[in-house]
């Protein structure tokens, strides 16, 4: 049914020209690139294959290809035929057909945001290189807004953006008009680049650009060190000893938070710790996390065991990540109206939140548990034992790859950083001082 021809371009042409495909059947014609060239002058018309000779060394993998290309063709259209109740493709869906079969790449006809969109529904059926995992809708969803952004920005400033419009100044008025027009903060404006420049380089592996300015040194997604809380082992023992016999869901959430406070874990891994992964003759906690899809082994701490047991080793069923977040809020809010003696003092220790909003220093003091949330818990457990045991065995619980990271994500104050060196020079002291046994 289906005739598969292949011919050239210009057969009369003097140097290399495109070999079509031509492709026959139900009164219908379809000339589709196959992708290979070659000079007329090795090709044999009436076989339809290139000549065997020494001057075209490729010809046997050149023919090998040709037919590849032809059974690849007529099993996808054979297939079609099997699972379309043998309805004839017209040519545009055969075509499409073969798109997909062979993988074929479109390097015309894209403008910047037809890219950027194809871009983000080539994600929904993505994996992670590192993980395998599919990629998640939120990460497509973070992509959606940095188009739609940039789409705001095209029509409020009436400049048409094109790969070949993104240069320095560009990347000057953009920061500009999400700095001084939006208000966003330093963060924000730089996750918003950084998305830029994955769909610029992506699109530049693919050779739909080529203008290379995003990788200019100066074309930086600008970045600074986010405000966060952790909450040291003395405050820990505040939260563990709040009676919440009479608020079971802030019980739940408060006892999760304490779990990962001395396991490391993230909230998708703490909170979903089930008795398979609780080995108790081993003291130990085996689980394969969903972020890094890596196993980690973490010594069960006497409150984790304590809360284990509180449940019968099965954890309650996981809130939601954003209701957890609420009902640690709420641990705060609910002792608003006591008296000073009867709150958790920890919870209510006014801290001052500092981030760059529209371009300024922006200062605002906020109660401690207004800061409070699930992440709180894995930045706690890296804080305290920071100094106690060596930093890469917090890392192999916490995942950081590099030492850099993890400096970064420890929030340790400048008087607790002291405390810590003082604490290493007296065991140093302590150890010059011993006694040295001496044989005569």
């Amino acid at each position: 049914m289906l005739n598969i021809n292949f011919n050239l371009r210009d057969a009369k042409a003097q140097k290399e020209t495109p070999v079509n495909i031509v492709l026959n059947y139900n009164k219908q014609r379809l000339v589709y690139p196959s992708g290979e060239k070659i000079n007329p002058k090795f090709w044999n018309g009436k076989e339809q294959t290139a000549k065997q000779t020494k001057e075209f060394k490729e010809h046997p993998e050149f023919n090998r290809r040709l037919r590849n290309l032809s059974s690849a063709i007529n099993n996808a259209f054979m297939m079609y035929l099997n699972d379309n109740s043998n309805e004839i493709p017209s040519t545009t869906t055969l075509k499409n057909l073969l798109d997909v079969k062979l993988e074929r790449k479109e390097v015309i006809n894209y403008t910047f945001f037809s890219y950027f969109q194809k871009y983000i529904d080539n994600l929904k059926n993505k994996s992670n290189v590192k993980t395998g995992k599919i990629i998640s809708i939120g990460t497509t969803g973070i992509y959606t807004n940095t188009k739609n952004i940039l789409e705001e920005f095209q029509n409020t400033y009436k400049r048409r953006i094109s790969f070949e419009t993104i240069d320095m100044d560009f990347y000057h008025d953009l920061l500009e008009h999400l700095t001084t027009k939006k208000n966003h903060s330093t963060n924000t404006i730089g996750k918003i680049i950084k998305n830029l420049k994955v769909v610029l380089n992506d699109a530049t592996e693919n050779g739909i650009n080529k203008n290379t300015t995003f990788k200019s040194k100066r074309f930086v997604a600008p970045s600074e060190e986010s405000f966060s809380i952790y909450m040291n082992i003395n405050e820990l023992k505040e939260i563990e000893n709040i009676d919440l016999s009479e608020h079971k869901k802030l019980d739940v959430a408060r006892d999760l938070f304490l779990i990962g406070c001395w396991t490391g874990l993230r909230y998708s891994d703490y909170s979903n710790i089930k008795p398979e992964n609780i080995d108790l003759k081993e003291k130990q906690i085996t689980i394969k996390t969903k972020k890094t899809n890596s196993t980690v082994v973490i010594p069960i701490h006497n409150v984790v065991l304590s809360i284990l047991n509180k449940y019968n080793y099965v954890l309650p069923k996981s809130l939601s990540n954003q209701k957890t977040n609420d009902y640690l809020k709420e641990l705060g809010e609910r002792e608003t109206k006591w008296n000073d003696d009867k709150k958790t003092k920890c919870l209510h220790e006014i801290v001052t939140k500092v981030i760059t909003k529209g371009g300024l220093g922006m200062h605002t003091n906020m109660k401690k548990y207004e800061l409070l949330c699930s992440h709180t818990a894995r930045r706690s457990f890296a804080t305290n034992h920071y100094g106690k045991i060596p930093t890469k065995s917090i890392m192999m619980i916490t995942g950081h790859t590099t030492e850099k990271s993890f400096m970064k994500y420890i929030k340790i104050t400048p008087d607790e950083n002291a405390k810590i060196l003082q604490m290493h020079w007296d065991k140093e002291t302590a150890k010059a001082e011993e006694p040295v046994m001496r044989v005569v």
